[in-house]
């Protein structure tokens, strides 16, 4: 076997290189394009030792093509595919594998340290627990509570409740992550304000998601009230400007992923813009916890003056209330629990909110919206 490589300035002119010099037999095992201020070609090129040479008789080979030699290369290793998958599939067993030991351990050592409890913030834990406490905040009240009866004033001092009238500022922008109800929020606290006997007006800047503005047209034209869409919230001043007549002004917002910064650059220039406004963040009562974590983290950015919970009729159990409001710190506005406008709308009181995380029942014997207020 003879192996050869041949640089030229084009493939074209080193694989007839090559055939001039290894005939038509040999056979190229690769090629290689180099950059530069002199751009050429490679080829590497084989043949039969015997068999080249009796076909290809030498020929004048310009200076700038001169054939290089070098010693035959090994090939490189090749891992087939079906052993990548192997190997892909071997490490996410075993990630699972890891995982699956860690939460044991932490929950054998949680189990520990629940057995040493006294019998009273034993069974405080237990129930709090069930009622969908996450377990760090339901330690963190059986540190002041005894019993199951002490409860109550236990957890009084982690709800935060907004009483009474929203916040006094014009305009009203709600927050929240993809699907949590913004929209259907929106013309819920618009009923409700016009039911305040208050001018009310409606902007949306959710150009992205499809019906989004069809969904909010109809709500405005039933309820009778402006709609102006906004196609970025640089242009949000000038819109509030021109509704200068009305008491407030509620703005839909686009829902995006809370991981990523399109959100708050999506919205910077309506902080930047200096517009006295009130931020709303919309959490659903079902999210999962970390979720909630995660999101919150990312909104906290945002001047988030109250937290609105939606989807309540669709939780299992309540506890998520407590969760949120330890979570975010941020007193809970209003509850929604349904899709209906104008209704499926609950402004709380804090006994309202304990009563609901300690005493009432799954989704399907939660209370009506009538019943709540």
């Amino acid at each position: 076997m003879k192996i050869k490589t041949f640089r030229a300035k084009t493939f074209g002119e080193a694989l007839a290189l090559v055939r001039r010099e290894m005939g038509e037999d040999a056979v190229v095992l690769s090629t290689e394009e180099k950059k530069g201020p002199r751009p050429s070609v490679e080829v590497a090129a084989a043949v039969d030792y015997e068999a080249g040479e009796a076909a290809s008789p030498k020929a004048a080979i310009p200076s700038w093509a001169t054939p290089i030699s070098r010693p035959a290369a090994p090939p490189p290793p090749v891992m087939e595919q079906e052993e990548i998958r192997q190997l892909k599939h071997t490490l996410t067993e075993f990630k699972t594998e890891v995982g699956s030991i860690r939460e044991l351990l932490e929950d054998t050592r949680a189990g520990a340290e629940e057995a040493r409890l006294p019998t009273g913030k034993r069974d405080v834990l237990r129930f709090l627990k069930g009622r969908g406490v996450r377990e760090e905040h339901a330690r963190g009240i059986c540190s002041t509570a005894n019993n199951v009866k002490e409860i109550p004033r236990a957890m009084a001092a982690g709800v935060a409740v907004r009483e009474g009238p929203m916040g006094g500022k014009k305009a009203i922008v709600l927050v929240g992550p993809t699907g949590v109800g913004k929209t259907t929020t929106v013309a819920k606290l618009a009923a409700a304000a016009i039911k305040a006997r208050k001018r009310v007006a409606i902007l949306s800047l959710d150009s992205y998601r499809i019906g989004a503005i069809e969904q909010v047209r109809i709500y405005a034209k039933i309820m009778g009230v402006p709609l102006e869409v906004v196609p970025d919230a640089g242009q949000v001043k000038a819109c509030l400007a021109r509704h200068a007549d009305k008491d407030v002004v509620f703005i839909d917002t686009t829902g995006r992923n809370p991981l990523g910064d399109a959100v708050l650059s999506e919205l910077a220039p309506l902080y930047e813009s200096g517009v006295p406004v009130e931020t709303h963040l919309l959490v659903s009562a079902t999210s999962d916890y970390d979720f909630l974590d995660r999101a919150w983290k990312s909104y906290a950015r945002l001047p988030v003056d109250c937290i609105g919970v939606t989807k309540v009729d669709e939780a299992s159990r309540y506890g998520a209330l407590y969760n949120v409001s330890a979570l975010c710190g941020k007193p809970i506005a209003y509850l929604t629990n349904g899709q209906t406008v104008p209704g499926d709308i609950v402004f709380p009181t804090r006994e309202k909110v304990l009563r609901m995380i300690l005493l009432e029942g799954p989704a399907g014997a939660a209370p009506t919206a009538a019943a709540q207020r």
